[in-house]
């Protein structure tokens, strides 16, 4: 008995080590389905492409499975191949449709789908009421405006969803400010809120703060600060941030998207991407750019930037990056620098016909008028008072005003503009023998009360102090506001005007800025609470938006 039991043993042993009677067979690896699930479909014609080799028809909400089973460590990408064909027309849009397969199945692949496209976004720095958001269709002709359904409410800072109902009739899609917050008032800016696919919005950016900018000559810097929409306050954004030596004339682009410095002792611009929820500054690749001697006065004509060079009368002109990701940096226009009268120190430009005039502050005791490719008007240049320092324009773009800081004889020079020839011709009287330091500012928006003509204000600076006038936007006259002068700061220089609420004035004596609130029913100022506010050493010049 125990002789056969290992014969049979024996045997065994010997067909396992022969390979005789066949071996242990491996077992094939672990598959992962990927799938997930469809909500609010409600057409035909959806399909799901997948990223690994198969679509899948999806004809109703609910669940889906892809039949292609995947490894450990394949990859997966869901996306939409065919929209929904249904009337009215839907789109979906797919969340977690990308990853590795781990050892299970995916299952939380999401689809969603709804009538019409989708706006995703955020809302920062809002304090007023009244903020509304429009979804666009630049192609429906049929809808007046093009507008597509009813202005979304947006009352509070974080996340929002506009659905569109009903649907665009093209492929873009565009998002709008329709109505500004009031309240305080506030004029926020929309971003990314484009989109020339058909597919959702998801990364608009709304933006209310406010932010100005300071140049202070002595510390070769840029100091930020926050404006506080109800007091106008400026509160300090970050530390001060480099640009070149002395830096002078400050102006920023309208869109909030760059600020660009002319540095008088380095002959150069510094230019700056504008952060647009932060207001912090970040240098332009490239910057600085090189300008003319002695750089004093800028201006901003779409994306061209006009800089007086003061030591060497010219006046550069440079194309502003808009394209290239947005970049901000500067090109030098062929030709440029071209030239000017003596010693140039101010810019203005008219926007609705982009004629360029520019101040020659050295004794020639006039303005260089030039179209937007800085050909000269002609009849440039037209007379002006003693020094011309400062040029606005005002009266809605009706006149021009220069400010005149002749030590003997100060005045301001008023003109009438006209602006399909871009020539001046000298209002009544003027030069206007009014008392002037150094620069000036007008406030643009103009108002009417009763039957009274319409009329906005000049405000100058003097000494220590600001003068203020009411101007006749019919006649362009100058009348002395009561109440004035109102004491600034030491050696107040330059002023600048946000909206038609606050005036800010740079105080090149003491380092601070003046902070007022302007009453644009009578022109008075009143000091804002904490004003004057801290600056760097020599402050120069102040940029809004």
């Amino acid at each position: 008995m125990l002789r056969s039991i290992g014969f049979v043993t024996c045997l065994a042993l010997l067909m396992v080590g022969c390979g005789g009677g066949g071996g242990v067979s491996t077992p094939p690896p672990a598959t992962y389905t990927v799938g997930g699930t469809v909500t609010g479909l409600s057409g035909s014609g959806l399909v799901l492409s997948s990223g690994f080799g198969g679509d899948l028809a999806v004809s109703a909400s609910g669940s889906f499975t892809f039949g292609t089973r995947l490894p450990v460590g394949s990859t997966f990408n869901v996306g939409v191949k065919n929209q929904p064909t249904s009337s009215p027309a839907q789109h979906c849009q797919v969340a977690n449709g990308t990853g590795t397969i781990a050892a299970a199945n995916v299952t939380n692949v999401d689809v969603t789908c709804t009538s019409g496209y989708s706006i995703h976004g955020t809302v920062s720095g809002l304090q007023g009421s009244g903020l509304l958001l429009q979804i666009v269709d630049p192609g429906n002709r049929t809808h007046p405006g093009h507008d597509v359904g009813p202005p979304v409410p947006i009352t509070s800072n974080g996340s929002f969803t506009i659905v569109e109902s009903p649907p665009t009739v093209s492929n873009a899609l565009v998002a709008r400010v329709s109505q500004q917050p009031t309240s305080p008032d506030q004029p926020c800016l929309l971003r990314n809120g484009i989109n020339f696919q058909a597919g959702n919005v998801t990364d608009v950016e709304v933006a209310c703060s406010q932010y100005a900018y300071v140049t202070n000559a002595g510390d070769n810097t840029v100091s930020a600060y926050t404006v506080d929409p109800a007091s106008g306050a400026l509160a300090p954004a970050g530390t001060p941030v480099a640009t070149g030596m002395s830096p002078h004339a400050i102006v920023g682009a309208y869109d909030r998207r760059y600020v660009f410095v002319a540095n008088e002792g380095s002959n150069d611009i510094s230019a700056f991407t504008v952060n647009f929820l932060s207001g912090e500054l970040t240098p332009v690749p490239g910057s600085p750019f090189a300008a003319g001697t002695d750089p004093q006065g800028m201006a901003i004509s779409g994306s061209t930037l006009y800089v007086a060079n003061a030591g060497s009368d010219t006046v550069s002109a440079y194309t502003i990056d808009y394209i290239v990701a947005g970049s901000g940096v500067l090109t030098a226009l062929p030709g440029s620098p071209f030239p000017a009268g003596k010693n140039p120190t101010s810019i203005a430009v008219d926007y609705f016909a982009g004629t360029v005039l520019v101040a020659n502050h050295g004794g020639s005791n006039d303005i260089s008028a030039f179209y937007g490719d800085l050909t000269p008007v002609p009849g440039s240049p037209f007379p002006a008072g003693g020094n011309p320092l400062s040029l606005e324009f005002g009266g809605g773009g009706n006149f021009l005003y220069s400010a005149n800081p002749d030590a003997t004889n100060p005045s301001v020079s008023g003109f009438s503009f006209d602006p399909a020839t871009g020539t001046l011709s000298p209002l009544s009287g003027s030069p206007f023998p009014l008392p002037v330091s150094h620069y000036m500012a007008i406030e643009q928006g103009g108002i009417q009360i009763g039957s009274n003509s319409i009329h906005g204000y000049l405000y100058v600076t003097k000494d220590a102090s600001i003068v203020g006038y009411a101007l006749d936007w019919t006649t362009g006259a100058l009348t002395a506001l009561p109440g004035f002068p109102v004491a600034a700061g030491a050696n107040a220089y330059s002023v600048n005007i946000l909206g038609n609420q606050f005036l800010y004035v740079a105080n090149d004596g003491e380092a601070s800025i003046s902070g007022f609130a302007l009453d644009v029913i009578t022109g008075a100022l009143t000091p804002m609470a904490g004003s004057p506010f801290p600056a760097g050493n020599h402050p120069k010049f102040i940029a809004t938006f």
